[in-house]
């Protein structure tokens, strides 16, 4: 069994570490990646690139999502990840708070 990995987020920890990382792994494949600039997310060389962080999720052939934005957008996207019924890793820190923390895991907790 594969799973499939989508990004939000194109950035340096995703290029060097995590990308990396999941490509390594033999049950794991990158399958998308959503980002503000589509070339950037081309050069992860992903099955798909998607024109939005929405777009990506709304695709049901990505199982895990991989969360590498700016700390200030953990909360909602890591929110909209889990309703929408995907796995997540989310980049340090999880939230800003630990009122933010909290919505997240009772959100995972539903």
């Amino acid at each position: 069994m594969t799973v499939n990995w989508g990004f939000l987020g194109a950035g340096w920890i995703a290029n060097r570490a995590t990308a990396p990382a999941v490509r390594a792994a033999n049950n794991a494949q990158l399958f998308g990646v959503a980002s503000r600039d589509r070339a950037r997310s081309a050069k992860f060389e992903p099955q798909n690139v998607y024109d939005s962080y929405q777009q990506l999720l709304d695709d049901p052939q990505i199982e895990v999502v991989y969360i590498s934005l700016a700390n200030h957008q953990h909360l909602e996207w890591v929110t909209r990840s889990l309703e929408a019924g995907k796995h997540v890793l989310c980049e340090k820190p999880l939230g800003l708070n630990a009122i933010e923390v909290q919505k997240m895991i009772e959100c995972a907790q539903r």
